[in-house]
């Protein structure tokens, strides 16, 4: 998974407009810092419901319990991005408006299908994405060669050292729930489409860029 998640990194970081394409990268990923908190919590609110009978999602419950709290940056969720998305010139009210891409959209999507009709354990692939945090001296490469503003990078910054311990503790999680070969197929397909569909979202913005330049 990781080289398919590293690769528009790598790309956006070597790439001659990355000062233009970096307000747009993390535009295009905003609507997951949106809709994490809400994930998670239809997700905890639908292990609560099956606890009594189900460990793994009493397990599931307990964990996303303790997290939630540690994913709100701001009041709203994802608020803390759009602050980070103003301070590098993105309407804010604008981007809110906007459709996401369809690939964030049906990443977003498949997960609240996978909470209601099959089990919310299914979030746990999605949350995989923590362990394929930011790169604190890769951001520092980032931000000297973009000359764009470092309030823009503020998430990120913040990301690169919080993700290091939410990826032990989601590790942590997998190894102590009592999962059956269903609910690691379902994991493992949420994270792998997860990565998949990001990916190709971030990839489509830097084919969108050298569009204009070839015409």
């Amino acid at each position: 998974m990781e080289p398919a998640l590293a690769l528009p990194g790598r790309i956006l970081v070597e790439h001659p407009r990355a000062a233009e394409l970096f307000p747009t990268f993390l535009a295009t990923a905003y609507p997951i810092a949106e809709a994490m908190v809400p994930l998670m919590e239809a997700a905890l609110e639908r292990a609560q419901g099956l606890a009594t009978d189900d460990p793994v999602a009493a397990g599931l419950a307990a964990y996303l319990e303790r997290h939630i709290p540690e994913e709100m940056h701001a009041d709203e969720p994802g608020g803390a991005t759009l602050d980070d998305l103003a301070a590098l010139g993105i309407d804010s009210a604008d981007l809110s408006n906007r459709p996401p891409r369809p690939q964030i959209a049906a990443l977003i999507g498949a997960q609240y299908y996978w909470i209601f009709h099959r089990h919310p354990v299914a979030l746990l692939g999605f949350l995989q994405l923590e362990a394929f945090h930011p790169h604190g001296p890769t951001l520092e490469v980032l931000v000297e060669r973009t000359g764009l503003p470092r309030d823009g990078f503020r998430q990120l910054f913040l990301h690169a050292k919080l993700d290091l311990a939410h990826a032990r503790e989601l590790h942590r999680v997998l190894d102590s729930l009592p999962l059956e070969r269903e609910h690691e197929e379902l994991i493992g397909l949420s994270a792998l489409q997860s990565v998949a569909l990001l990916s190709e979202a971030l990839l489509d913005v830097v084919d969108a860029a050298a569009a204009p330049a070839a015409a």
